[in-house]
């Protein structure tokens, strides 16, 4: 009997319409796309982008490795592409 009325319950979420349970990002995504991050990133000397996100301030945060193959890691403001942070490993 329990396992009955479990099963209802669950079943009453298949019934909401879809725009009752969508997702609404909490964020705007960078106004810069992601194509021109990367070519600012190359510009600065990364070489091989190894990961770029957009970030929750609408920024990308890009993470490579340089010609001599020192990590590299850029915060590049996604609405005007200034580079706003830069961080390079010698390892």
């Amino acid at each position: 009997m329990r396992f009955l009325a479990r099963f209802a319950a669950l079943g009453a979420f298949a019934l909401l319409p879809a725009t009752a349970s969508a997702f609404v990002w909490p964020f705007n995504p960078p106004a810069m796309p992601e194509a021109a991050a990367a070519a600012i990133a190359t510009d600065y000397g990364i070489a091989v982008i190894t990961d770029i996100d957009g970030t929750l301030d609408g920024d990308w945060h890009i993470e490579g490795t340089d010609l001599q193959g020192a990590k590299v890691e850029l915060t590049i403001d996604g609405a005007t592409g200034a580079v706003e942070h830069a961080e390079m490993d010698a390892d």
